[in-house]
């Protein structure tokens, strides 16, 4: 089986090298597509810092700062980091502009906004001594390094500038992961976080809706062969084949091709036609994706194919090479009693509402569980919904001004 897909992809990878010539050529055609972190945000009026964090693994990473809102200056503020999704960079918290992006919410409502870039993404490709272009090394991390390496660089980095002893956070998907990593891990930081807001916590995983990631987690082994067989170490990274077919087909709102995007988008996440702002497409996707390392892929359809939540399995011999045991430990969600509060939807096709009675069990300071009110949001609608503000984030800004 796994020799006919080695011999498919062949073809496919010749047929993709001219297609990706073209693909390459084609310019998302939103007038805003061409700005990146830091422009996006003065082009919408807003003061931006762009700061580089040193991880204790030398990775170089960067997190954009909006340190006020618009109109004020003065007034004291209260830091707090936001980390995205896989795949996702410091773009998708503010892309979407004042009125809905939770990052310019966040700002003026008195928040100092942190936003963070994690290993491998668009806009933190570095390293001390490394060349991700060169060193396949510099790929060798699952999610597990995002959550005890990323995270704790960011906490620090983040109290150290605005001389506090604790911030709060919010994370969306993968940026839950890391956070139940870190506390897991690395528990004396839970200290340092007064109050969690989770989007779409995304730790147990078990029986994605989503056909594509069902088919992909129950195949893992076979992916990760096929992408070994090629030498793949970065994924969906700017300008490689995906990210270009992507921006191929949604670049432009009246063509042909735009169905195709909508239900690509659509057959991941969940449908949600009301939620979503067609004309947007072209934006997100001159920005997303924006790169993963094979193994944080890997890691998180281990995660979904088995339904646990354990650091990254490297197979029987290696578990025991690494961890000196057989299989890959668990991380103990138990040690994590910073007060939290969990928002999901039934609609998401990543994150199966299943899941979230386990969640909610084993999470022991839960104080808001709110599911969202509306039957077809789905997993990116977290932060891409048009009706996102009433549906959410007056609700969570509503939890964050208690603690």
């Amino acid at each position: 089986m796994v020799s006919k897909i080695i011999s498919f992809s062949i073809l496919t990878l010749v047929v993709s090298i001219v297609l990706i010539n073209y693909f390459s050529r084609v310019k998302a055609i939103h007038p805003l597509a061409h700005l990146n972190v830091q422009e996006i945000i003065q082009e919408y009026g807003y003061p931006v810092e762009v700061h580089n964090v040193v991880t204790e693994d030398g990775y170089i990473l960067t997190l954009h700062r909006i340190p006020h809102g618009r109109d004020n200056l003065s007034r004291e503020r209260k830091p707090i980091l936001l980390l995205p999704g896989i795949l996702q960079s410091a773009w998708d918290f503010v892309h979407r502009g004042p009125s809905y992006s939770i990052a310019f919410i966040l700002s003026e409502k008195g928040y100092d906004v942190w936003l963070g870039n994690v290993r491998g993404t668009t806009w933190s490709r570095n390293h001390t001594t490394l060349d991700p272009n060169k060193d396949p090394v510099f790929w060798d991390y699952t999610i597990h390094e995002i959550g005890v390496y990323d995270l704790p660089a960011f906490i620090d980095y983040v109290l150290k500038k605005t001389q506090q002893k604790s911030i709060h956070y919010l994370g969306f998907s993968q940026g839950t992961i890391a956070f139940f990593m870190m506390g897991s891990e690395k528990s004396d930081y839970l200290s340092k976080i007064k109050f969690m807001a989770a989007f779409s916590p995304a730790f147990y995983l078990k029986d994605p809706i989503s056909p594509i990631l069902k088919f992909l987690a129950k195949n893992w082994r076979s992916v990760q062969e096929l992408l070994n067989f090629f030498n793949y170490r970065e994924l969906f990274g700017r300008g490689d084949l995906f990210s270009s077919v992507v921006k191929f087909i949604c670049h432009d709102e009246n063509s042909i091709l735009i169905n195709l995007c909508i239900h690509t988008h659509f057959s991941i996440f969940g449908y949600s036609y009301d939620e979503l702002n067609k004309s947007r497409l072209p934006l997100t996707a001159a920005n997303t994706p924006c790169g993963i390392s094979l193994k944080q892929f890997i890691h998180g359809l281990q995660m979904w194919d088995s339904g646990d939540f354990r650091r990254y399995d490297f197979g029987t011999e290696g578990n025991l090479e690494k961890y000196g045991q057989e299989r890959a430990p668990h991380y103990n969600v138990s040690r994590v009693t910073t007060p939290v509060a969990i928002y999901y939807s039934s609609n998401d096709w990543a994150v199966n509402i299943k899941n979230m009675d386990r969640v909610l069990k084993t999470v022991p300071n839960v104080v808001r569980n709110y599911k969202v009110p509306l039957d077809d949001f789905n997993h990116l609608d977290f932060l891409y919904a048009e009706h996102v503000v009433d549906l959410l984030y007056k609700v969570v800004i509503d939890d964050l001004s208690k603690y």
